[in-house]
């Protein structure tokens, strides 16, 4: 196995986060909990690897609190929650993420 030069390790890290990718979906219960809320969903656009992520939600352009977890490659989207709470913004965004060694 060739192992890659720290620089393209690196820059090969810093592109997993724009291979991340936020949706919003109708949802009744975002609805109800704020109107005009939508549930926002991650989905992982890479092709066949994995992505280690660490988010950090927003409310109110306010960090809360981070959300680690791991995507795979065409897995469903991971729900995050609501895109308004109470009439205010909440959103997520990437601290970091790292795409994994694809599975043999």
């Amino acid at each position: 196995m060739a192992t890659l030069p720290f620089a393209a390790r690196a820059a090969e890290a810093e592109d997993a986060g724009d291979l991340l990718a936020f949706e919003e979906m109708t949802d009744g219960k975002c609805q109800i909990l704020s109107e005009g809320g939508k549930l926002v969903v991650l989905r992982n656009l890479h092709p066949s690897r994995a992505i280690r992520y660490r988010l950090v939600r927003m409310f109110m352009e306010v960090p809360q609190g981070r959300l680690d977890g791991e995507i795979a490659a065409g897995e469903a989207t991971q729900k995050l929650g609501c895109s308004r709470v109470n009439r205010r913004v909440q959103s997520w965004r990437v601290e970091r993420a790292t795409l994994l060694e694809a599975s043999k």
